[in-house]
């Protein structure tokens, strides 16, 4: 199971109920959604949910009633139909499933048709991310998205899309937004009769006359698994079945060049010369304003992570009844988290639909469409460099930005630098530690007057060892005989060089040499497990080591330990930290970014670091004298018993994510009512701001693929996307970059070019 898998909750299938917050509806329809209904009572509730529930408001939806047999089947269509003045219903006598589609495809006013079924659902920004996506590839004829089967049957469905494989096999759901001059050229689906698959006949046809798609790398759409359907009933026939195999078989050999998709994320050529542009888009906003709070967060992504869970307590905190949330994201990851943010506000992933050079213009669109009062980025490296244009077009709203740490190792200060850069946009700087907020005066010269530091907090009620069942944890219920009788040391952090898992190990041998019933509970993931694994092997410790990998509910950890480490060389002020103290476990830490903020000798120890992010980042010839310092504190720890009391004390007294939530509500709330202080005519500089969206784009370049079959990038095999990698990390190279101008100037590419080396040569360019 991988992580996406491990992670997605199937429960959360959209369309349960209709959200509160309906969108306005201003103008003529731009998608037509169609549906052939025959007998599905059961389902097109859901369905309708889903589809009214839409971030995009214009659309009309199209269903035909195929003489459905099903008692009740007009009350049920006619309750649909009230629901909302664009549903449409129309009664036919029965002509099956893909004639009635033709006739709803007649019926529809609007240049793009979506096919949904009766009985599949949608996610909220479905719409509204296919439209843009489509609209920004003009060349593109439809676009999909990769779908969650859910029902009878639970698993995820995401297939690069392949040419030569779409020929053998449909690996396109039916749930796409189509050009409707593209449908009509290739005949609608009526060419075929109803015992062979439709849609894939029909992506076929298309293929045929070189119409390519966009495929969105977010699942958007889910298709329902249940006994009795067309595409079941086809494949249980023999005599079908063979019928509908010989029908596509003889489509695809018609089939004859080779067509390439749009693929998300991927970059293209012109991302990193373009200048930010606007959508022509003069529709009003979805929502009047001043209804509510309207909050635009721009975040880097949801992974499992500290800085992650933090974002996530914020918004889940935050009152609905005054505030509604807009989350964007700019950088590529996993489906991990998504989910659960998605519970809060409408979510954009920008790298799963649109090429980074529209981004500026969706994020404006959305501030525009939304009525967007205040917007507050963290982490997003994208992000900073774009709030001074977003500042320009919109010098009223409250522009704001949350930092958890400083990072001397990477780009003199990390993001507290470039929050310092662009500070005269900021209403507001959030830090999540005092040292931070001093050290960004002190070290980069920020003027702090606006500088608020709001500590992140933990759930005390969640995180209360009382109501913890150690037992609830699988992984940790079958070790639990191991444990008995020895203390437990948990190392719990994402395993990556800044953590220093090499490290703990030395601290773990060093304090084995006293006491060998100690065990190190080893709690993450990340790029440094498998060589913490084998140094372990090497010195000789593993029996004393238990590695449990990455953790749903960490809670029981906690509990069962007698303390927590934390000897990193960067960080902010961790969430372990809080949640460690909360549970009642002292916490042994470094003395980096706000960790003494927290941790006292009441509740722990804090240790001096020798080695630091400054002085050695990747050093592994550790001192002998932090090791003893560390030695130490442990040992100090484990003996004293009374320092538990204290911890959960320290959490109570002001350290809660409610207390956290009241201070940005206030915060928010002022800033609504007040709007921005900054003046309009200090941030009038729109050339400059363009300019400075264009040096991040070159300095930013990743994931470049070699343009084939057309003006687009084609993702359509996993060997491309190996070759645009490394093509990605040798242009960061300057030596790489340095040679290339070198054969450029020197006449020597043109020669290449024309040489038989020009494909192997253009694939490593």
């Amino acid at each position: 199971m991988n992580e996406e898998e491990k992670y997605f909750d199937y429960n959360l299938v959209p369309g349960k109920e209709i959200v509160k917050n309906k969108s306005i509806n201003d103008g003529e329809p731009i998608i037509s959604i169609i549906t052939g209904y025959y007998n599905c009572k059961e389902y097109i509730r859901q369905t309708a949910n889903s589809v009214i529930n839409q971030t995009f408001p214009y659309w009309e939806w199209i269903i035909v009633d195929d003489g459905s047999t099903e008692e009740g089947t007009k009350e049920i269509l006619d309750e649909i139909e009230k629901l909302d003045d664009r549903i449409k219903i129309y009664h036919e006598k029965n002509r099956g499933r893909i004639l009635v589609r033709d006739f709803a495809i007649f019926k529809a006013k609007c240049d793009l048709i979506y096919i949904l079924d009766s009985d599949d659902v949608l996610d909220r920004t479905f719409l509204e991310c296919s439209y843009w996506s489509l609209m920004t590839n003009p060349k593109a004829s439809w676009v999909y998205c990769d779908l969650v089967n859910f029902d009878k049957q639970e698993f995820l469905w995401k297939k690069v899309f392949d040419f030569d494989i779409e020929k053998k096999e449909n690996i396109i759901p039916i749930g796409s937004l189509i050009r409707k001059e593209t449908l009509l050229d290739v005949g609608g689906f009526g060419v075929v009769d109803d015992d062979v698959h439709e849609d894939w006949h029909m992506w076929l046809r298309m293929l045929e006359k070189g119409y390519f798609p966009i495929r969105m790398n977010y699942y958007g759409f889910w298709y329902r698994k249940r006994e009795g359907s067309i595409l079941q009933s086809i494949n249980n026939d023999k005599k079908r079945d063979e019928h509908a195999r010989e029908e596509i078989a003889k489509q695809a050999k018609k089939v004859k060049n080779k067509v390439y998709a749009i693929q998300f994320p991927t970059t293209t050529n012109s991302n990193y010369d373009s200048y930010p542009y606007t959508f022509n888009w003069d529709r009003k906003p979805i929502n009047n304003k001043g209804e509510k709070i309207r909050l635009l967060f721009i975040f880097p992504w949801c992974k499992v992570g500290g800085a992650d869970k933090f974002n996530l307590d914020l918004i889940s905190r935050l009152d609905p009844e005054k505030f509604d949330i807009t989350i964007v994201t700019t950088e590529t990851s996993d489906y991990v988290w998504r989910q659960k943010f998605e519970q809060y506000g409408e979510f954009f992933d920008l790298t799963t639909f649109l090429h980074r050079k529209d981004w500026p213009a969706f994020i404006h669109y959305l501030m525009k469409s939304r009525n967007i009062d205040i917007v507050m980025q963290s982490n997003s490296y994208f992000g900073f460099y774009v709030i001074p244009w977003l500042k320009a077009e919109f010098p009223e709203v409250v522009f704001t930005d949350y930092l958890h740490s400083e990072n001397w190792s990477w780009r003199n200060g990390e993001y507290p630098r470039d929050s310092t850069a662009i500070d005269g946009f900021l209403d507001r700087t959030y830090t999540c530690t005092k040292v931070l907020r001093e050290s960004m005066k002190k070290n980069m010269g920020r003027t702090i007057d606006n500088v608020k530091t709001v500590y992140i907090g933990v759930d005390e009620k969640e995180f209360d060892a009382n109501k913890i069942n150690v037992e609830d944890n699988e992984d940790l219920k079958k070790q639990l005989d191991k444990l008995k009788g020895k203390k437990s040391i948990l190392f719990l952090c994402r395993i990556s060089e800044e953590k220093r898992p090499i490290f703990i190990l030395h601290v773990l041998k060093k304090l084995l040499e006293k006491d060998k019933d100690l065990i190190l509970l080893v709690v993450g993931d990340g790029p440094q497990l498998d060589e913490m694994k084998s140094t372990a092997r090497k010195m000789g410790i593993t029996d004393n080591i238990i590695f449990f990998g990455m953790q749903n509910n960490v809670k029981p950890f906690y509990k069962v330990a007698d303390v927590s480490v934390i000897c990193s060389l960067v960080e902010g002020l961790t969430i372990t930290t809080y949640e460690s103290l909360s549970m009642g476990t002292p916490v042994v830490t470094a003395d980096v970014g706000g960790q003494k903020e927290l941790v006292d000798n009441t509740c722990g120890r804090v240790v001096k670091n020798i080695q630091t992010a400054k002085n050695g980042y990747f050093n592994r010839d550790y001192s002998e004298e932090e090791i003893n310092n560390y030695v130490k504190a442990i040992e100090e720890v484990l003996k004293d018993d009374s320092l538990k009391e204290n911890c959960r004390k320290k959490i109570l007294d002001g350290y809660t994510l409610d207390n956290m939530a009241k201070i940005f509500e206030k915060e928010f709330e002022e800033f609504a009512k007040n709007k921005s202080q900054i003046d309009p005519r200090s941030v009038v500089n729109k050339d400059l701001y363009k300019q400075y969206l264009v040096m991040y784009n070159q300095l930013d370049i990743r994931n470049y693929f070699p343009q084939e079959g057309g003006e687009y990038t084609a993702l359509d095999t996993k060997k491309q996307y190996k070759i645009g990698r490394i093509k990605g990390m040798l242009w960061k190279n300057p030596l790489w970059r340095g040679f290339i101008k070198f054969l450029q100037k020197t006449g020597i590419m043109g020669l290449i070019k024309k040489s038989k080396l020009k494909e192997n040569v253009k694939k490593m360019m």
